[in-house]
């Protein structure tokens, strides 16, 4: 009989403060079709996350290689390298919590995916300013959840203040990038 895996408890709060040099392991108890490719849901023994498989490591879902009950190492993760097409003014809002700003954003990987990304308050100040339609961005910290609206995603990308934007270049998100994540998970 083969001896269990071990998981990585706390890795998953680890990993969304971006430490580095983690190769975690965890089980995937849920793997969603998101606008051709996966949303997988990761649980380290003690705390759940999300994330989203790199098109190129679709065919392991559809070969039931990653699938819920699945044992992976992590080997990099949620950052992507993407390009902007599209973005709103920045817009102000009121409610019974208060005044609030309000800016999105569309998004394009190299495969042809497309995210909707959203920034609220202190978010929307400190990006607003930084995002241009056409750039290149590595994007992380963010937190991937299902869509409140339709779009071309059957999710939305919503980024707070510790979120990390940074500019890229168009070399960058058409090679190193897909390789650095087509890394992103392997089985266990």
């Amino acid at each position: 009989m083969a001896a269990a895996a071990e998981l990585s408890r706390g890795a998953v709060a680890a990993m969304s403060r971006m430490e580095q040099g983690l190769r975690p392991v965890l089980q995937v108890t849920d793997v969603r079709p998101a606008a051709g490719r996966y949303l997988v849901a990761l649980f380290d023994g003690t705390k759940s996350g999300q994330g989203v498989l790199v098109a190129s490591m679709a065919h392991l879902v559809r070969a039931c290689a990653i699938r819920a009950g699945t044992i992976i190492r992590v080997l990099d993760y949620l950052c992507i390298d993407t390009r902007v097409t599209a973005k709103s003014g920045l817009q102000h809002l009121s409610n019974d919590r208060g005044e609030a700003k309000f800016f999105d954003f569309d998004l394009l990987d190299e495969q042809g995916g497309e995210m909707l990304a959203k920034c609220f308050s202190s978010a929307a100040e400190k990006f607003y300013g930084l995002i241009e339609v056409d750039k290149v961005y590595l994007i992380s910290r963010g937190l991937v959840k299902p869509a409140q609206e339709p779009f071309n995603s059957d999710y939305e990308l919503a980024l707070d203040a510790s979120a990390s934007v940074e500019g890229s270049s168009p070399v960058h998100a058409a090679s190193g990038a897909n390789q650095r994540l087509s890394r992103a998970m392997s089985a266990h």
